[in-house]
C-alpha cells in the first residue's frame, strides 16, 4: 500500500472522547522583528515587527484546543493591559484561562530577530511564569489529578516542575523549551510518558552528539531508557523523529518559511494529541511534521487553521510532491 493510501486508511473518522489536558507552563507576548535582509550587528535593520501571543505551554494549549481537546492553562502573566490581551487571545482560541494568575511587574515577553524565517537571536523574559509556586499548584491539585494528560514546560522553576509531576495522575508530557532550561526536567523524566524537544536540547540532556540521524536516535533512546515511552525530536533540515516502540522519521518542508516561531510547539501538540488518540507511530510522526510545516508558513506562533482535517490534507499533499 502506498504511503498516501496508508494515511487515508489510518485516518480516524471520529474521535469518541475529548481528553482533558492541563498545561502548566509559559505564556508570553512575542515581539518578533523580521529583517528584510541579512541581520547586521549594532545597527538598525530594516524590516517588519509583529506582536502575537506566544509561550511554549500556551502555544501547545492553543493547538490542542484547536484539535478539539478540552484544555486548561495554568500560568501567570503581568497584571497590566498586555496580560489582559494575552488572556483574551488565548481564551478566544478555546483554552480555559480561569487558572491563569495575575502578578504585578513580572515579565512575560519573548523578543526575537529573524531573517528569511531563520531565528538570529532571541531573549526570553518568563519571570511571570517563574512566579508559579508549588503552593499555587497545590491549590489546583484536583484539576491536575483529574486530567488525562498533563503538559509541563521548563519555563516553570524546578520545584514547581517536581510538584506537578508528583500530582499528575494522567500521562505527563515534558517540554524542555530551550537548551538553557532543559535540565530542569531531568528529575522528572522517570515520571513522564512523552518528551518533545529539539536535537540541541537532546544533546544537552544526554551529553551525546546529535549530528547525524543515527546519533539523534541514540540520544532519543537514551532518554527513553530514563522513563518516557515516546521521545519526539525535531532536527531542523533532517526532519523529526518519533521514538517509541519503533523509530519513525518524517520530513515535510513548508512551501515557504514565513516565520519559524512556534513550529516546535505545533509538533509537540500534535504528538501529544496523537498519543491520546492512539494514532500509530509512523502516521503520528507525519502529522506532527505537517503541523510544524503549516506553522512555519504563517506569521505568529500558532496556526489558526490547525485542525485534524488540515493536518491529514497537508500530509497527503506532501506525499505527492
Amino acid at each position: 500500500m502506498a504511503a498516501q493510501e496508508q494515511i487515508k486508511a489510518s485516518r480516524p473518522t471520529t474521535y469518541d472522547v475529548r481528553p482533558s489536558v492541563v498545561v502548566v507552563g509559559g505564556a508570553s507576548v512575542d515581539i518578533v522583528g523580521m529583517a528584510a535582509g541579512p541581520v547586521q550587528p549594532r545597527v538598525s535593520n530594516p524590516g517588519r515587527v509583529r506582536i502575537s501571543p506566544g509561550g511554549a505551554g500556551r502555544n501547545v494549549a492553543e493547538n490542542l484546543a484547536r484539535l478539539g481537546l478540552r484544555v486548561a492553562l495554568m500560568t501567570a502573566v503581568d497584571a497590566g493591559p498586555l496580560g489582559d490581551w494575552l488572556i483574551e487571545r488565548t481564551s478566544n482560541a478555546g483554552v480555559d484561562v480561569t487558572q491563569i494568575a495575575r502578578v504585578e511587574g513580572r515579565g512575560h515577553y519573548y523578543v526575537a530577530i529573524e531573517s528569511a524565517g531563520v531565528l538570529q537571536w532571541a531573549t526570553s523574559d518568563m519571570a511571570a511564569t517563574e512566579s508559579v509556586t508549588p503552593g499555587a499548584i497545590d491549590a489546583r491539585a484536583g484539576l491536575i489529578r483529574a486530567a488525562e494528560a498533563v503538559v509541563l514546560d521548563a519555563n516553570v522553576l524546578p520545584a514547581t516542575i517536581r510538584r506537578v509531576a508528583e500530582l499528575a495522575a494522567g500521562r505527563l508530557c515534558l517540554l524542555p523549551v530551550s537548551v538553557a532550561k532543559s535540565r530542569r526536567v531531568l528529575d522528572v523524566l522517570n515520571q513522564s510518558s512523552m518528551i518533545a524537544l529539539t536535537a540541541a536540547e537532546a544533546q544537552m540532556l544526554t551529553d551525546r552528539p546529535v549530528t547525524s540521524r543515527d546519533e539523534i536516535v541514540h540520544a532519543g533512546r537514551h532518554l527513553q531508557s530514563r522513563g518516557p515511552a515516546a521521545v519526539v525530536i525535531t532536527a531542523g533540515d533532517q526532519g523529526m523523529v518519533w521514538i517509541g516502540k519503533e523509530t519513525a522519521w518524517a520530513q515535510i518542508s513548508p512551501a515557504a518559511v514565513v516565520d519559524a516561531t512556534g513550529a516546535g510547539d505545533a509538533v509537540a501538540a500534535v504528538s501529544i494529541f496523537c498519543m491520546l488518540a492512539g494514532v500509530r507511530e509512523d502516521l503520528a510522526a507525519r502529522l506532527a511534521a505537517a503541523a510544524g510545516a503549516l506553522t512555519c508558513g504563517i506569521e505568529g506562533a500558532t496556526h489558526p487553521g490547525l485542525t485534524r482535517e488540515a493536518l491529514h490534507r497537508y500530509a497527503e499533499l506532501a506525499e505527492n510532491i
